[in-house]
């Protein structure tokens, strides 16, 4: 009893202790934050809900460590990264055992793959992760991120056989009599004929909840409305400004923590964030002081390196042009040079990091975003995009009949080698059928490739409704394009994943496919 007496008075010494440090720090964010908690409304709501719902837990920053670095997650910035590099870690290993399935699986004769996106939003987690434990290890966390995970996702391999038929020449013999003589000979020739044969097939299934909706069934109202909160505010642990007047966490292509490269397809920790953006967009620098580094490398391409005399450092890579040079000094929201495609890159984009006393953090939690969009659709809270509502109506006719032609099948299934509302579509063939069907342009059923051959390129700021959306490598497929969606605008298009829906463009899964905008000559 007497030790019982104790323990609990010290948990409620420790609770107190805690609550005025909870306190104390976020009167420190609101100084920093103050524009962002006025636009959240949401500073009185944070004070109550974390004192409210602290028991008793260890301390919240290491020594030494910023606050700024840490923000309204109570958790330190390297469990905060570890969690977050826990989960892509599971995500690369999924991916590569899908990568593998034709290697693994030898004896088929195809491989059907209906794949949703790989990608997580880590605001998402580490909201969940922050709404549920208030601060956390990543050790304390590993069982909850691989049970998160295994909700999340579900591989499937199917076996299954089909019996075709195909037309066949083969080489006969028949009798010749010679008219005049009566003679008889033998004379071989050829005929064509249908045979069915049978194919082995592995049809290959990934499905993925959004682990928005995966967290939510996980969490009590009180949690629920402090996930809320940290989604809007993003955990306030933003210490550097935005390098783009975007809100960029909607063309993220690759997040930080581990993945398979792009460029040579080997497992990679990558250490920044890629924003998809088009070349020439306007970079600027994230914080106050001097340019270390302005240069070319075979790896960065054009880039940039800016530091303090506190410990802080931001890069800045795959440019284009550099407008600064080494030892210049520069103010937050300078520009600095243009973004681009160079170094070992596989489209425009900018790629980000940030360093806090030489070690690297996930520039996702600490760079701040802009306010601009580019494709004027509406930001929304997390990151990664989740605009998936088109537009309401359309001022070109042709574009509104595409559009109501292609609502008609939303919801129904994918169906390899599909054509028609008959059978169903698969992606090429569903926007074949779309575009012929609405009249807006006759367009035989072909592969996605096949679509594109036929299309004038055209560039994301130029792109519009009606266009024609292309990506790649969502599957080993002949040609570059794999999979193939018509452009709806507001950053969505309307596709025929599983089953025919509208998703946004800007996911990290769809911004890493992305190959090109296409328009039909004459549209």
């Amino acid at each position: 009893m007497g030790q019982a007496a104790k323990n609990t008075k010290e948990a409620a010494v420790k609770s107190a202790n805690i609550t005025t440090t909870v306190a104390k720090k976020l009167q420190e964010m609101a100084a920093k934050h103050a524009s962002a908690l006025v636009a959240a409304g949401a500073f009185a709501v944070l004070l109550i809900m974390i004192m409210t719902s602290i028991s008793s837990c260890g301390a919240m920053f290491s020594e030494g460590m910023s606050i700024t670095l840490a923000g309204s997650y109570m958790s330190v910035p390297a469990e905060i990264d570890a969690a977050d590099l826990a989960f892509s870690a599971l995500e690369m290993e999924l991916q590569k055992e899908i990568d593998s399935i034709e290697t693994d699986y030898p004896d088929y004769d195809e491989y059907r793959y209906n794949l949703d996106a790989i990608g997580h939003d880590p605001f998402a987690l580490i909201s969940y992760l922050s709404a549920v434990h208030t601060e956390f290890t990543a050790a304390d966390v590993q069982g909850e991120i691989e049970s998160l995970f295994d909700e999340m996702y579900e591989l499937t391999l199917n076996p299954t056989e089909e019996t075709r038929t195909r037309t066949v020449t083969k080489t006969g013999t028949r009798t010749i009599t010679d008219p005049v003589t009566g003679e008889e000979t033998e004379e071989e020739y050829e005929y064509e004929e249908e045979e069915e044969y049978t194919v082995t097939i592995l049809e290959v299934t990934l499905t993925a909840k959004d682990l928005n909706i995966v967290v939510a069934g996980r969490m009590n109202s009180e949690q629920k409305d402090i996930y809320a909160l940290y989604n809007e505010t993003h955990g306030l642990t933003q210490q550097f400004y935005t390098p783009l007047n975007l809100y960029w966490y909607n063309y993220v292509s690759s997040y930080y923590g581990y993945r398979i490269n792009p460029v040579t397809g080997a497992e990679q920790f990558h250490r920044g964030v890629d924003i998809a953006v088009q070349t020439g967009t306007e970079v600027l620098a994230a914080m106050d002081g001097t340019v270390t580094t302005a240069a070319y490398d075979s790896h960065y391409g054009n880039y940039i390196v800016i530091e303090d005399d506190k410990g802080y450092c931001t890069k800045y890579a795959h440019m284009d042009t550099l407008s600064v040079s080494a030892g210049q000094s520069v103010k937050h929201g300078d520009t600095i040079g243009t973004t681009g495609n160079t170094g070992s890159s596989t489209g425009s984009h900018l790629h980000i990091e940030c360093l806090y006393n030489g070690e690297y953090y996930n520039p996702l939690f600490y760079f701040e975003a802009g306010e601009g969009t580019l494709y004027g659709e509406n930001n929304v809270p997390g990151s990664g995009g989740g605009n998936t509502i088109p537009p309401d109506s359309y001022d070109d006719a042709a574009v509104q009949a595409l559009m109501e032609e292609a609502a008609k099948y939303l919801g129904y299934p994918y169906v390899w080698g599909g054509s028609s509302p008959s059978t169903s579509f698969d992606c090429s063939g569903f926007v074949c059928w779309v575009f012929t069907n609405s009249g807006v342009h006759n367009l035989p059923r072909t592969t996605a490739q096949g679509i594109y051959d036929q299309c004038t390129p055209v560039s994301a700021a130029d792109a519009k409704a009606g266009d024609i959306i292309f990506f790649t490598g969502t599957y080993n497929s002949a040609g570059p394009v794999s999979h193939v969606g018509i452009y709806c605008g507001n950053g969505v298009m309307i596709h025929c994943g599983d089953p025919i829906k509208y998703a946004s463009i800007n996911t990290s899964y769809w911004q890493s496919h992305f190959y090109a905008f296409g328009r039909i000559s004459g549209n």
